[in-house]
């Protein structure tokens, strides 16, 4: 449905808004009749920057102007203009000849233009559909210029809406055009494009078959080709398959003999081999749990290992076996501690979650608390 706009009537808008500009100069607040004439967008910011106490606009009539170049000439054109009603009417007089011209901005808004050359402003007027502030659909004030420079240069007007709607339906299609063109000079130019086009007609030429390796096969192969092909293939004995998880050359010795205090680290161990055959050995006897471990401690401490000939004295032989023990249970703890981690490692691989194997830990931990009481 098309909405019918009809052309603004200067005698009815004009008069209202003349009466109030002389009352900018005596009032830094504006009148209650000259909001209902601005449109919606400059009605709500001189409602906010007048009631503001330290607003930078020292009158409301600035307010009326987008800018303030042109709020200068405008504040300037109007000081100390008088509007003289009629006698009879009590009206402002309203030239006969008023030139109205118009211009679509885009699909939804239409300005119209009064000039009043006599007192050297123009006054633009923006068509309100909707406006129930302003007493429903009308032309509402947009902005207030000056008649010498109103809008930066811009003739681009029209007499009638017909022709300001035609012109806005041209000034698309040229827009339109001038960005096809522009986009013509920003693609690359044949030469370009025929290289571009030899570059992907490789693909379309390619055959669809997977092509075939065209590796030369080996000298060897070629002159004896039984015996060659066992050489061939005796190059991958030694490679490590992607999906093995034991890898030979990660394998680590056993502990030999440890430059560190002698022989300490694998005495250590045979001493705590030994003490774990005596308790058997105890406990197959009758001995208790913890009756055929003190036993066993007692043994070794009464047969310790022979030592070097260098140490001489008893007090050097216990201190020896004291400071073994120590490391002993440095070693025991260690060799836990790294079969967690193995063991940890291992429930990794499989796709265990952390929190399921956690949960495995502490169950075996309260089992062996059971076994303990038991």
């Amino acid at each position: 449905m098309v909405e019918f706009m009809p052309p603004p009537e200067p005698r009815d808008l004009l008069p209202p808004l003349l009466a109030c500009l002389p009352i900018a100069f005596v009032s830094t607040r504006p009148p209650p009749t000259l909001l209902p004439l601005l449109s919606p967008i400059l009605r709500q910011r001189v409602q906010i920057f007048s009631s503001v106490p330290d607003s930078p606009a020292d009158s409301w009539l600035r307010l009326l102007c987008w800018g303030d170049a042109k709020a200068d000439s405008v504040t300037r054109l109007l000081d100390g203009v008088e509007f003289e009603p009629h006698p009879v009417s009590g009206e402002i007089e309203i030239p006969e000849d008023i030139a109205i011209v118009y211009k679509r901005i885009d699909q939804e808004t239409l300005h119209s233009r009064i000039a009043l050359p006599e007192y050297k402003i123009s006054i633009l007027y923006l068509w309100c559909p909707n406006d129930p502030d302003g007493g429903g659909p009308g032309w509402r004030i947009a902005e207030l210029q000056p008649h010498e420079n109103p809008d930066d240069g811009d003739t681009i007007w029209s007499d009638t809406i017909g022709e300001a709607n035609e012109q806005s339906r041209k000034n698309v299609i040229d827009d339109a055009l001038k960005a096809a063109d522009s986009n013509n000079r920003d693609e690359p130019t044949q030469d370009e494009g025929d290289d571009d086009d030899d570059y992907w007609a490789q693909y379309d030429n390619s055959p669809s078959r997977t092509p075939a390796a065209k590796t030369p096969a080996p000298r060897s192969m070629a002159q004896a080709p039984a015996v060659s092909e066992d050489n061939y293939f005796s190059r991958y004995a030694d490679v490590q398959p992607a999906m093995d998880n034991h890898d030979p050359s990660e394998e680590t010795p056993e502990p030999g003999v440890s430059s560190l205090n002698g022989d300490v680290f694998s005495d250590i161990l045979q001493q705590h081999n030994k003490a774990h055959e005596t308790q058997d050995i105890l406990a197959q006897n009758g001995f208790g749990d913890d009756q055929a471990h003190a036993e066993a401690v007692t043994m070794m401490l009464n047969h310790p290992r022979p030592s070097s000939a260098s140490s001489g004295s008893a007090v050097a032989k216990l201190e020896q076996e004291a400071e073994s023990q120590s490391a002993s249970e440095v070693a025991i703890k260690q060799h836990i501690g790294s079969s967690i981690k193995g063991l940890y490692r291992l429930a990794k691989t499989s796709g265990m979650p952390r929190h399921e194997f956690q949960s495995l830990i502490r169950a075996e931990l309260e089992l062996l608390s059971l076994s303990d009481d038991e």
